[in-house]
């Protein structure tokens, strides 16, 4: 074998790790861009990873909605509506988001509050 030969082989055998390596940190970052958008009157009030949980507190015009992020999904925990059909929609999360009738959504019309959540893997983004 010449020593161009091996070059070659090296050469090929450093660019396939460098590939399998970079699909990996890829593959994780696209795991990690789960998130949350806080709609108020239809403008993005806030984005939130969920890597990153709290509780969000809007207030709107003497509305008052609380939000909670964990790193599971989203949950609206309290709202000043009069239905609170907002806080009995439940969590959306990443595992049940698909078969929710509003899927990653979480909507307060009263008080004009949505909420959002965006699977990081999905093909919208």
């Amino acid at each position: 074998m010449k020593k161009r030969d091996k070059v070659i082989i090296l050469s090929v055998i450093v660019i396939a790790l460098l590939s399998f390596v970079g699909y990996r940190v890829f593959e994780k970052q696209a795991s990690e861009t789960n998130y949350v958008v806080i709609y108020v009157n239809g403008e993005v009030y806030k984005t939130v990873s969920l890597s990153e949980p709290q509780t969000v507190v809007v207030e709107n015009n003497g509305h008052h909605n609380e939000i909670e992020i964990t790193e599971e999904g989203v949950k609206m925990l309290t709202s000043s509506c009069d239905n609170q059909n907002c806080v009995m929609q439940g969590e959306a999360t990443l595992e049940n988001y698909e078969t929710r009738i509003l899927g990653g959504w979480i909507v307060c019309l009263p008080n004009q509050v949505s909420i959002e959540l965006v699977k990081g893997d999905s093909n919208e983004n």
